[in-house]
């Protein structure tokens, strides 16, 4: 008799190839990287294969790894329609999300399909705005459910994944010495507008702000045309289409989260099974590309 497949090492799995590692798998799951190694381990075991091919540069998938990933998303849809179909309780009735207007574009396409297919009694909602603005609706309860941009003053808060930052430029247009580095700035209350300016304040770089924007295509489009420099979530460059490079003497990378957060009015036999869905939309998306 081959041996099952079990579900709580394929959820590890698909966290660790979603995470581009072990260590930010670890964190994700609140396990130690020695747990989640040995959950792996046992996965391979298993599945009689090697999964996951581990370099200095970080991990990647094996064919067999390819392979029980696309397998792995089906058993845990799977499982969560099992767990909806058995409730007393299925998921009904009208339910309003907020994604942050960046990642709206790449979450939706693939999010609203899973919502249906997993509820299809349920009636989503969606609002696009900042993620400071969405914090607060949900605090109003006038969203039920939401992404939002990790900050510190909230460490309470439920992380759905992790994204690396960096400053970017396009190759061979770096200014030069002396003179001030132009900058693409994201406009109005957004997180990534305060750590751009931090940087440059931190690093002492003289700077210009030749464009100011509230969208990140519009951001990525000055960097691609070696208008400006920008700092960008790592999974924003796959949509420039020119050579960058990093801007000497900023940050190479910063390390920032986007999580849940949910209004005290949402049930609580909501939030689970919502948020698998979610996460399982967000592993799907971080491995294409943004």
């Amino acid at each position: 008799m081959k041996p099952l497949l079990d579900l709580e090492l394929l959820n590890t799995f698909t966290v660790v190839v979603a995470e581009g590692g072990f260590k930010d798998a670890a964190a994700r799951l609140f396990r130690s990287q020695a747990a989640v190694s040995m959950q792996i381990k046992r996965l391979e075991e298993q599945a009689g294969a090697c999964l996951l091919q581990r370099s200095n540069q970080g991990i990647s998938l094996t064919t067999a790894g390819s392979t029980l990933l696309r397998y792995a998303e089906q058993f845990q849809r799977l499982n969560n329609e099992a767990l909806s179909a058995l409730s007393d309780s299925p998921l009904r009735g009208r339910v309003h999300f907020g994604v942050p207007t960046d990642y709206a574009q790449a979450f939706l396409q693939h999010f609203i399909p899973r919502l249906r297919e997993s509820f299809p009694e349920l009636q989503p909602r969606v609002t696009c705005a900042r993620s400071r603005a969405l914090r607060d609706m949900v605090k109003r309860s006038e969203l039920d459910i939401a992404i939002v941009t990790g900050e510190p003053r909230f460490p309470q808060e439920e992380v759905l994944w992790t994204e690396r930052l960096q400053w970017v430029i396009a190759a061979g247009l770096a200014p030069e010495p002396g003179s001030p580095l132009p900058v693409a700035l994201f406009t109005g209350d957004c997180i990534l507008r305060e750590l751009s300016l931090n940087d440059l304040k931190q690093a002492g770089v003289s700077h210009d702000p030749v464009m100011n924007s509230t969208d990140l295509e519009n951001i990525c489009a000055a960097v691609n045309s070696g208008l400006a420099a920008a700092l960008l979530p790592e999974s924003s460059l796959v949509a420039c289409n020119a050579s960058l490079q990093g801007v000497d003497g900023l940050p190479r990378h910063h390390v920032f989260s986007m999580n849940l957060v949910y209004a005290s009015t949402l049930e609580s036999s909501f939030r689970t099974p919502l948020a698998n869905c979610m996460r399982e939309t967000a592993q799907s998306v971080m491995r294409q590309g943004h």
